[in-house]
């Protein structure tokens, strides 16, 4: 009996032994396939000056085509395209055709596209296939780069270094905050036509907001403010420095609130435009044809913060900026799939579905088909 008990107690201590060291092998092999994201790409943001010689609230990026650099708006409101205009796309060769359909800046069907086939974007270099861009006339910037077309990767805005970052995207959930910080909310994300939605709170109530970097101002909508603020335009507000002055003629309201909270983190007092917010145009019943945000969160509001957009997770992870350069080295190698780059994704062939990019490449640089 004594052999045979003690011949239970080895197989019993044989077998924990085993399982412990089977248990100890999992994180190690979990933290092989679990690795920390990877800095992809780098691009520098600046202030964009406006009219006037000051800072106009929006920012910039640099992007190179054909081999001359210029200054795009980065917009995180403007969908899942890219644009150009159409004097930079005369100007720098870039082929051209009316063969495509896309949704423009108002969400109506447009059909002249701009291709570039040597761009460089930050760390990143692409000849072929063709980039392509929504041509637009008359626009106020080079062109937009939207960052709808950026979201293969992990996003990160940090407002307070002014530096666009890239990662992989294939990381360990929440192993994302590289940088020091002492509040910290994390947000789920929905993505609406390249558009960033997410929930959070004004003075206490709930809502539904966008994150736009290609609105100076924070904007709520007045049919929200008006059924849950008591918001109302024959009300006018006690002018308080800093504060424009209203223009009802516009439909344009200025007013200072309590709060805008995310989990973990609140702005104290931002300044909103109240006014009437709607996608696109009221008779189009195209892809932009869906309900109108309530809030729509401006560069007032987010150049004090510091954005990581994980996709994988679609949650943002949100602190307040900090200020002084960035730890991220400014040179990287670019990734080998082709992310860390803006890329369209509402471009179509009419009558065909998403256009090939070959095909693109068959077009005549200068020639409009």
């Amino acid at each position: 009996m004594p052999r045979r008990a003690f011949g239970s107690a080895c197989c019993s201590l044989a077998f924990a032994i085993l399982m412990f060291a089977v248990l100890a092998a999992l994180p190690a092999k979990a933290a092989e396939e679990c690795a920390a994201p990877r800095l992809e790409n780098t691009v520098p943001m600046e202030p964009i000056v406006g009219s006037g010689g000051g800072d106009d609230g929006k920012v910039a990026v640099p992007i190179t085509l054909n081999g001359v650099e210029k200054k795009f708006l980065f917009d995180t409101g403007g969908g899942v395209m890219n644009y150009v205009s159409s004097a930079v796309a005369l100007k720098l060769g870039m082929f051209r055709t009316d063969n495509f359909v896309a949704m423009d800046l108002a969400g109506n069907k447009s059909y002249s596209v701009a291709g570039a086939r040597n761009v460089k974007f930050g760390g990143v270099s692409a000849r072929e296939p063709a980039t392509v861009f929504q041509e637009v006339p008359d626009l106020a910037f080079d062109g937009i780069l939207s960052a709808g077309t950026m979201i293969g990767d992990d996003l990160d805005m940090d407002f307070g270094a002014m530096r666009l970052n890239f990662f992989s995207a294939d990381h360990c959930p929440g192993d994302v905050v590289y940088w020091p910080h002492q509040a910290l909310a994390v947000v789920p994300v929905t993505l609406a036509q390249g558009h960033f939605e997410l929930a959070v709170t004004l003075d206490g109530h709930a809502l539904t907001a966008v994150i736009d970097t290609g609105s100076p101002w924070t904007i709520l909508n007045s049919e929200w403010a008006e059924k849950n603020l008591g918001f109302s335009p024959e009300a006018s507000a006690a002018q308080s420095p800093g504060v424009p002055k209203d223009e009802p003629d516009k439909q344009i309201y200025f007013r200072k609130y309590s709060a805008l909270s995310f989990p973990g983190i609140a702005i104290t007092k931002p300044l909103v435009i109240v006014r009437p917010v709607q996608f696109g145009d009221e008779n189009d019943a195209g892809p932009t044809d869906r309900r109108a945000p309530d809030l729509i969160i401006g560069m007032e509001v987010l150049r004090h913060l510091h954005l990581y957009y994980a996709a994988s997770e679609q949650k943002f992870y949100i602190t307040p900026a900090a200020s002084g350069p960035s730890s991220l080295p400014r040179d990287v190698a670019p990734p080998p799939d082709g992310h860390a780059w803006p890329q369209n994704a509402a471009v179509l062939f009419e009558g065909m579905g998403p256009h090939p990019p070959a095909a693109l490449a068959r077009l005549n640089p200068g020639h409009r088909q």
